[in-house]
């Protein structure tokens, strides 16, 4: 994979209509089952209903399989499900709720191991959404186990050694059981026995339940794949043409997806799918060592991980060589147990390598060895990236082929291991799994009084710690896996080499079933001895099942067998004691097949160009089934191979949104926009003068660092290399060098790689690499490949170091061209250390962050695939210079949203909104379809029709829609909206005005799009809260904030508690210290809290408290990287979160990072602009209480710095909301003239400056306050009509003026400072006092003066008429209502347009 899909960014795939213009015509649907058609299957699984043959449903005639995946060749896996059960997976509501431990109870802890419950089944939690009640692992008594098995997971996929469970066992374990809901994940139930008749169980009742069902929980799928490849095998049997079949008018499954893992490549099959949690998730193993974890849903991936085998520590401390063995890894071993699921990856050389080339003679031979490496994998509270965990806990060896390597859960719940030897004698151990070592958090003491001392529930797995040399099976250093020592049972019967070994436990005793290539042995094993029935000679088994303890089904290259197995091999003939064929049934032929619950088979083949999906189903006793047949699960509409003499797009090179290049199959490239390849025109297309021999493949534009031209660098799929001008697509160059097809471009641009500077290297997929020099286009030498696959490219000065996969390393001098040495890979890290070294991984995308990018797959369907990255594009389209690297022009910018919104919006679903965007906003729809990003993994996704897209799952709605919303909020804001092209007034149906338009659009795609369409997936809200903490676009932040209004508004009650208290136990300050800051943490903080600022009356006040106390927590602590959602919240309801914590200091935190200019004290960048935006929030929401602290701090503040700070917060809201501050003036300007205490000279020469320019702007701000200079006199008008005097020289209030009976309006000193002019708008009168001093205030201070008569009147009263123009609100008086003096006596009033003049 060459591109790159960042797991933290809002990326979009956007796969563009594969063929020219003017050529075909193909939807996105068709595209995709032609690449299924055309792609080589090496794996299959499948997954079913208890029910297999739909009986519940009366329609046996179509078997229920509720979904089937194919891996393939190229690393890819497509994912087919039934559509009602893809329906029953997906909760409108798309809460996504974690799993939700009960209280532990710590009079009863547990004190046996760790438990496995069917190892190899997916473990046997349901997906109810309103299963929101988990079974504490405090808690699990042995009846519950028990219990805990359901059918679904009893009759999971089988893999090669395999417990297969007896049917009717179970159904009598199931029998009277019922289920009943609790508190989990989504993805998570469990079937629970009804809980009095537990409660009245004795002991001795548990304990034989135990004993009985035990064998219910052993290993299912736990060998080598279960799909069968087609290989040759010795000549079969002859029988009749299979009957082909039969004709199904309604397939039961939908082509859900295709998903490329992060480490899907040409040369990396996928070598096994193991399912998980029922049917939810899917682990899916590569060649190459790639495991990755997938939703079964859309395909998204939740953790992956490159198996690899750890170096042995020396006993110097320093790493010893790795052994030159190209593993190939071929099985996944799957253990569930309520904790968590163990995988072992499995591998056996690869028979093509030449591994003893760089071993000594004493190393032995690894061919006969397996390598496994085991992993634990904790699936997180949803199927966002970064909740589930894969942790590798040990590694080893052993002597004996990889297809006979199993488990088996013994009756206490512990697991066996156990696999043949090179002799064929079957060979077990004890395998334990131990706990990890515990953090110093977790040291008893640690912990505060409220977390009680309660046992580790992980008391169960112990294990191992192997190393990958050959020629060993033990332990070496500690790992959390050990093994003990080996336990021998004896000899399986075969006389030639083991292809395959199933097993199945019937409490009692096991039975084995392996086969060679032309013998089938079953043998009997019983309390470590091995008793093996006559061999049976059978010829071309591909792989066995066991239906039950006396039957197996065995599938061949043509046919489906079903054999009788004997219970005993005693007996007066030996021939009665051999298995015997009771059923044949003939197949067609099939690319690859599995065995499902039942002995039944899943195959699949292409018939008439067309990729089909069967199912072969059996005729068992006691079975509904009469007559086995096979029947199509699903089949493609079209002839994959028909239209391929059409040009497709086979690579894509996007370098702006105005220049894309196409490579096609025809060996052709073309330059045009994403406009025009969205819209399949061919308007402005420009196409290259010379076609290549084959499909142009890995496209790369390099410079030359001499003429700055910029060229075209690429190959074909035939080997060739070319060079192309990028501005006239003129071919340059050509050279066929490669055997296999050009993968990777590299660009020597750096002057440190030494004499290759300028110059390309290009890299085949074999490993091969062409050194070819930019500038004179010429070809300089070639690098052989190795055999095994290059990893890694490194480059010095004059040192060219590749890294390969078999942990060797080669060494050449650039300068002279010749091969210097072959080392290990630990000696390569130690010259790597020395430093001067450029490196360039093959299978990881590069770092540099691209708006635009290519995936670089070459499949039909993702060979046209490009990623947006959402919020890198609006950072290319913002008007901010600081932001916006690119030199758009303003009508640019528009037409490139505009562009992109035609790619991301949905036509066709409301007529009303499609003709908003067409006339309104210019937009017009595209030919595009839309996919799916997960961390590194690509999905496609079928499309039928226009709202489909809108039914794959609650993920991908969330990412379209916060795409469309972000992008309509751009052109909402921008600038140059009013330059959308104005359309004819008899076609305006709606608004003209464009920003209007653009609103009504978001509100519905934000609110409304749902009630449209049917099953329709509302946006995620853990997505959208992961959204919401990673990416810091205003665009997308806004949107995020939208869709989570929404979401929060369309729960009901019950759901909005069950969600609450289902996330509250994740809450910061529920967790511990190194927990508190954890991405599951904030996502929690940001769902409650969203949630109880718009329905806290539904919340109890614990919960409230909680939220609060967490928002509180991320606030005031400096170090958090979530101050961001904390501030956001505060913004939001901080009327709900003020009763619960102290408010007071809640806004102090506010003031401090709204003023503070220090970097590293912000956690985001934008915080403190986010934190004055939420200042401004409360202020005008919570006026009172904030004014108090405001004031609180300016007159007894923390420290000096801190009341400047404040001060300055003070302007700032001056300035943006004075508003805010109207009402409350008068306390204000008291508190900062107070400050101002000439007693306390320190304080007063910290804060004068910041004091005056307060005053200065609240007296050019409001026109209520006034100031004069030369007796340093301040006049301040309230509210009541009083007029407040204020002397700043002491600091004091002087004196108050009540003359008006209403709000006073505007004050006004004269120029002489001996008059004061007050007048009240609500009145209509102008007062004029002498505010002079007089030789009255001497003896009376405070008083005021004397105005010549007596009373309190003022000197004179002043009436006025304007009529309407009096009438005007008090933020049009700011602006609207003037003193003007023209002497000291004569004073002018202007109120709008109307002038006044008194004579004072």
């Amino acid at each position: 994979m060459l591109g790159k899909l960042d797991s933290w960014s809002l990326n979009i795939p956007v796969t563009l209509p594969p063929c020219p213009h003017g050529t075909r015509n193909t939807d996105n649907t068709t595209v995709i089952e032609e690449t299924f058609s055309q792609s080589t299957p090496s794996t299959i699984t499948s997954w079913e209903n208890q029910d297999l043959f739909g009986l519940s449903e009366g329609r046996s005639d179509i078997p229920s399989a509720h979904g089937v995946a194919v891996g393939c060749k190229d690393g890819s896996l497509f994912i087919l499900r039934s559509a009602s059960h893809s329906a029953s997976l997906q909760p409108n509501i798309a809460l996504s709720i974690p799993s939700t431990p009960s209280p532990p109870e710590p009079t009863s802890p547990p004190t046996s191991p760790r438990r496995y419950r069917g190892l190899g089944h997916p473990s046997s939690r349901s997906a109810s959404p309103s299963s929101l009640k988990a079974i504490s692992p405090f808690q699990l008594s042995r009846s519950r186990v028990v219990s805990a098995v359901s059918t679904e997971s009893a009759e999971a996929p089988k893999n090669y050694v395999d417990f297969d469970d007896e049917r009717e066992r179970m159904r009598g374990m199931l029998k009277g059981r019922k289920s009943r809901e609790r508190h989990a994940s989504t993805s998570r139930t469990r079937q629970e026995k009804d809980s009095s008749a537990s409660s009245q169980s004795t002991s001795a009742q548990i304990s034989s339940l135990r004993k009985e069902d035990t064998r219910n929980y052993l290993s299912a799928a736990l060998s080598p794949s279960s799909s069968t490849l087609s290989l040759s095998n010795p000549p079969s049997p002859t029988f009749p043409p299979a009957a082909s079949p039969e004709p199904n008018g309604t397939l039961a499954l939908n082509l859900r997806c295709h998903v490329y893992p992060p480490y899907a490549r040409p040369g990396s099959s996928v070598s096994a799918l193991k399912m998980h949690e029922g049917d939810r998730y899917i682990s899916c193993l590569h060649e190459s060592g790639g495991l990755s974890v997938h939703t079964t849903v859309d395909g998204s991936c939740i953790v992956s991980t490159l198996v690899e085998a750890k170096t042995k520590p020396a006993s110097a401390g320093k790493a010893q060589a790795t052994p030159s063995v190209l593993w190939v890894w071929r099985n996944l071993l799957v253990a569930a147990s309520e904790e968590s699921i163990l995988l072992l990856a499995c591998a056996s050389p690869d028979e093509l390598y030449p591994n003893n080339q760089f071993l000594d003679a004493s190393s032995g031979d690894s061919e006969n060895q397996t390598l496994i490496i085991a992993y634990e994998l904790c699936l997180g509270a949803d199927a966002v990236a970064g909740e589930a965990k894969l942790e590798q806990l040990g590694q080893w060896t052993v002597s004996g082929p990889l297809n006979s390597i199993g488990l088996r859960a013994e009756h206490d719940h512990s697991l066996t291991f156990f696999h043949t030897g090179p002799g064929g004698h079957l060979v077990s151990r004890s395998l334990t799994v131990h706990d990890p070592p515990p953090e110093p958090a977790d040291l008893p003491g640690s912990h505060s009084s409220n977390h009680l001392p309660l046992p580790n529930p992980f008391k169960a797995l112990k294990a191992l710690s192997m190393e990958n040399i050959p020629d060993t099976e033990t332990s070496t250093g500690y790992e959390r896996i050990q093994l003990e020592d080996p336990i021998g049972h004896g000899d399986l019967g075969l006389t030639e080499p083991l292809l395959g070994l199933r097993a199945h436990d019937n409490g009692a005793d096991v039975r084995l079933c392996a086969w060679s290539a032309r013998e089938l042995s079953i043998c009997k094993w019983t309390q470590g001895t091995l008793e093996a029935l006559p061999v049976v000679p059978v010829s071309g088994v591909r792989d066995v099942r066991w239906i039950d303890h006396d039957s197996i089904s065995l599938l061949s290259e043509d046919r489906l067998a079903v054999y009788a197995v004997p219970s005993s091999s005693t007996g007066d003939k030996p021939e009665e004691a051999q298995p015997k064929p009771t059923q044949t049934i003939p197949l067609s032929p099939y690319d690859v097949a599995t065995l499902v619950p039942g002995g039944h088979a899943v195959s699949t083949r292409v018939k008439n160009g067309r990729r089909r999906i069967h199912h072969t189903s059996l005729a068992l006793p006691d079975s509904p089934i009469e007559k086995a047949k096979t029947r199509a699960l699903w089949k493609a509409r079209t002839d994959a191979f028909a239209a391929q003499s059409t040009p497709r797009i086979s690579s894509t090179l996007p370098l702006e949104l105005d220049l894309i290049v196409l490579g096609y199959t025809d060996g052709r490239i073309c330059r045009t926009t994403l406009t025009e390849a969205a819209q399949n025109s061919d308007a402005s297309a420009q196409w290259s003068d010379f076609a290549l021999p084959g499909a142009i493949l890995a496209l790369d534009v390099v410079q030359n660092h001499r003429t700055g031209e910029r060229v075209l660098v690429g190959g074909a799929d035939d080997g060739t290399i070319a060079i192309w001008a990028l501005d006239t697509l003129k071919l340059c160059a050509r050279w066929t060098v490669f055997t296999t097809p050009l993968v990777r471009v590299i660009s020597l641009e750096d002057e440190g790689v030494g004499r290759l500077h300028g110059c390309v290297l290009c890299i085949s997929q074999d490993g091969t690499i062409a050194v070819i020099a930019v500038d004179g286009y010429q070809f300089v030498y070639l690098v052989p490949a190795s055999a095994a696959p290059l990893r890694r490219v490194c480059l010095g000065e004059n040192n060219l170091l590749l890294v390969y996969t078999d942990g060797r390393a080669r060494l050449w001098d650039t300068g002279t061209r010749e091969f210097w040495r072959s080392m290990s890979v630990e000696k390569a890290e130690e010259l790597l250390l020395q430093g001067g070294w450029h490196e360039w991984f093959i299978d990881r995308a590069s770092d540099k962050k691209q708006a635009l990018a290519s995936l670089g797959y070459s499949s039909p369907d993702a060979a046209s695939t490009v990623s947006l990255d959402v919020p890198a594009l609006l950072r290319q389209l913002s008007p901010s210079p600081a932001l916006s690297a690119a030199s758009f022009s303003p009508k640019k910018k528009l037409d490139h949203a505009r562009a992109l919104l035609s790619i991301l919006l949905t036509f066709g679903i409301s007529e009303g909104i499609d003709t908003i965007c067409n006339e309104g906003l210019a937009i017009k729809p595209s030919s595009a379809s839309l996919g799916l990003s997960s961390p590194e993994t690509l999905t496609i996704v079928p499309q039928h029709n226009p709202s489909s897209v809108w039914m794959v799952s609650p993920e991908a709605s969330a990412d379209r829609a916060l795409a469309i919303l972000a992008l309509l909020q751009f052109l909402a804001q921008f600038e140059g909206t009013d330059s959308i092209t104005p359309v004819p007034a008899t076609m305006l149906m709606h608004t003209t005005d464009p920003a209007q338009d653009a609103s009504t659009v978001t509100t519905f795609y934000a609110a409304s799009i749902g009630q449209l369409v049917p099953d329709h997936q509302h946006p995620s809200l853990p997505r959208l809260a992961h959204y919401m903490l990673h990416i810091q676009s205003a665009e997308v932040r806004q949107a995020v904030r939208l869709l989570l209004d929404a979401g929060v508004a369309r729960l009901a009650d019950s759901e909005t508690t069950e969600l609450v208290e289902a996330w509250q136990q994740y809450l910061p300050v529920m967790r511990t210290d190194k927990e508190k800051d954890s991405p599951q943490s904030a996502k929690a903080l940001c769902i409650c809290g969203f949630i109880a600022v718009d329905k806290y009356t539904l919340l109890p006040t614990s919960t409230l408290t909680d939220i609060a106390k967490s928002i509180a927590l991320f606030l005031h602590d400096e170090t958090s990287p979530h101050r961001s959602l904390a501030i956001d919240l505060c913004s939001r309801g901080f009327q709900v979160w003020q009763q619960y914590v102290d408010a007071v200091e809640m806004l102090r935190a506010l003031f401090t990072l709204a003023t503070t200019t220090k970097k590293e004290t912000i956690a985001v960048p934008n915080i403190g602009v986010q934190a004055r935006s939420a200042v401004l929030q409360i202020a005008a929401g919570n006026t009172p209480l904030f004014m108090t602290t405001l004031a609180i701090d300016i007159l007894q503040p923390r420290s000096v710095q801190h009341r400047k700070s404040v001060m300055q917060l003070v302007i700032f809201l001056i300035r943006k909301k004075p508003l805010v501050l109207y009402s409350n003036l008068p306390r204000l300007v008291e508190a900062i003239v107070k400050s101002l205490d000439p007693n306390s000279s320190a304080s007063r020469d910290a804060v004068l400056d910041s004091a005056t320019e307060i005053l200065s702007h609240i007296v050019q701000t409001f026109p209520t306050v006034d100031f004069h200079m030369a007796t340093q006199r301040l006049a301040v008008g309230t509210s009541e009509g009083a007029v407040v005097m204020y002397d700043l020289k002491t600091a004091t209030r002087l004196y108050v003026l009540e003359g008006h009976k209403k709000r006073t309006t505007a004050c006004s000193f004269s120029p002489d400072g001996r008059r004061l002019v007050t007048m009240s708008l609500e009145e209509s009168d102008v007062l004029v006092w002498k505010v002079g001093s007089s030789f009255t205030s001497i003896f009376m201070p405070g008083a005021p003066p004397r105005q010549g008569h007596g009373g309190s009147e003022p000197f004179k009263r002043l009436e006025f008429h304007i009529g309407e123009a009096a009438h005007m609100g008090i933020e049009a008086t700011l602006a609207n209502v003037q003193f003007e003096w023209t002497a000291d006596r004569s004073v002018r009033l202007k109120i709008r347009d109307s002038i006044l003049t008194f004579s004072t």
